[in-house]
Order: structure tokens, then C-alpha cells, then sequence
């Protein structure tokens, strides 16, 4: 059995021995740090990217380093409750969170602007990753994909258990919801639109009924939408994609994210 590393210091070098150094131990230990903080949530479900990389795993998502949850109790709750599990810790991780100042992104519906945080995790009492975490305010199921669990057992780490996360036609209609607001600039979404069909089969019925659900609540668009390319849509879209296997430009994801939508309304 693999020896859990005793340090800071020894578990940074046995990251950078399994995944070489850059890019893919930066991966690693962003992935590693997401689901740390996963196992020590209170009541809420990960969403957005976040709960992709747990369901369908690091090497499968595109990278993103912040933790999107929303939560089912008060906020002021919800933060006492995570600041308790986080000084108890996980492993040898601990944690301390720190409130940030909401942002005001321009073409970001003012639905999508969530609560920041700053977690700090630290590993046997030095100081090691922050998560930025985004809280908002779910339909509920848990998920962790094996090479997220292979990231802790390589290291000598018990596996995580399964972190709560957002249900798909949940998932699909939000990612929907916010591709076609006003002035959107949201065009990573067609990514995890295209990751997610290509890795489940979608309940069109009950996500037609999310879809339309989430309009009727938000009151700010019709169902069914149309997806419109954006402003720097194309920059966005690229920077994300990365060698990810999805469509090679935006204009093309845009033509297939409206056939998704009336294959959805279809239904």
C-alpha cells in the first residue's frame, strides 16, 4: 500500500512524480483540492463545471479552478457549517474560508452572479491550495469518477466518497438558460453541453421539463430559446476547448447547441 505523504512538501513532489510537472500536476492538485472541499460541504450539490470533472473525471473536463456549489439553508448557515467541517478536515486537510466581493461580469445574467469565497486548505498545518468557491441559491445526486478517486489512492489517501452534484437535465437546462441571456458571454457552456450528451443518455422528457421550469421562474426568456453567438465568443470558446473532443469552432457548437435545444423541446 502507498505511503501517504507526510508533508506539504512530500505530497507536492509525489504529485509532480505521477503527473510530471506544469499544466497536469496544476490539474491534479486544482482536482484534488475541488473534491477535498466536496467531502467537507454541508447541505448543497457541486454544480457547473466543478460537477462535471466529478462525474466524468479531470482528464475528460475542461479545467477550471473554481468550485461552484449551491446550497438549501441559509447562506450565513451554510458558511458556519463549511468553516466547522473544514477545521475538522479530511486527511490531514484542513481549511479556512474567507468571504470576497461579489463581481458584476459584463454579459453574465445577474442569476448566474454567485456569493465568492476564498477556501484555504492547507496539508498537515502548512498552507497548500485556495479554491475559489462560488455559492448560489437542487435537484441532488452524487457522483466521483474513477481517475478523480485514482488521484487520492496513487498518493496513499483513502478514496473520497461521491460528492453530492447537480442532476443533468438540471444541469443542461441552467447551462441553457444562461448561453441565451442577454448579452451572454457564456460560451464555455456549449463545451459541457457537448461533454455531457457525449458521455450520458439525456432524459429529453424531464429535461424539457427543467428547461422550461427554469424559464418560467426566471421570467427573463421564453422556451424554447435560441442560442446567438456573443461577443468574443469565439476567443472564449477556444481558450476552453482545449484538445477536449468537441466541435472545432464556435459557429458549429452554436448550429449544434440549437438543434439541442429542439430536440429538447421536441421531446
Amino acid at each position: 500500500m502507498t505511503k501517504i505523504p507526510n508533508s506539504r512538501r512530500n505530497l507536492d513532489l509525489a504529485l509532480e512524480r505521477l503527473h510530471g510537472q506544469g499544466r497536469k500536476a496544476q490539474q491534479a492538485r486544482t482536482s484534488m483540492a475541488n473534491a477535498i472541499v466536496g467531502q467537507l460541504l454541508p447541505r448543497g450539490v457541486v454544480k457547473g463545471g466543478s460537477a462535471l470533472r466529478l462525474r466524468y473525471g479531470y482528464a475528460n473536463t475542461r479545467f477550471t479552478t473554481d468550485l461552484d456549489a449551491a446550497r438549501d439553508e441559509g447562506l450565513e448557515i451554510f458558511i458556519d457549517e463549511l468553516a466547522a467541517s473544514l477545521e475538522s478536515g479530511w486527511n490531514g486537510f484542513t481549511g479556512t474560508i474567507t468571504e470576497r466581493e461579489p463581481a458584476h461580469p459584463t454579459g453574465v445574467p445577474e442569476d448566474y452572479v454567485m456569493q465568492p469565497f476564498d477556501v484555504k486548505l492547507a496539508y498537515n498545518g502548512k498552507s497548500w491550495v485556495t479554491v475559489p468557491l462560488e455559492i448560489g441559491h437542487d435537484e441532488i445526486g452524487d457522483s466521483i469518477s474513477k481517475d478523480m478517486v485514482d488521484l487520492f489512492t496513487q498518493l496513499g489517501f483513502p478514496a473520497p466518497r461521491p460528492v453530492a452534484i447537480m442532476s443533468l437535465h438540471h444541469q443542461i437546462a441552467q447551462k441553457l438558460h444562461g448561453l441565451t441571456g442577454e448579452n451572454s458571454a457564456r460560451a464555455h457552456d456549449l463545451i459541457d453541453l457537448q461533454l455531457i450528451t457525449a458521455h450520458d443518455n439525456i432524459d429529453m422528457p424531464k429535461t424539457k421539463e427543467a428547461c422550461a421550469r427554469q424559464a418560467a421562474s426566471r421570467r427573463k426568456q421564453v422556451w424554447p430559446p435560441t442560442i446567438v453567438k456573443g461577443r468574443d465568443w469565439g476567443e472564449i470558446y477556444d481558450h476552453a476547448k482545449e484538445d477536449l473532443p468537441v466541435l472545432p469552432t464556435v459557429d458549429e457548437a452554436v448550429v449544434w447547441g440549437n438543434r439541442l435545444v429542439v430536440t429538447i423541446s421536441e421531446a
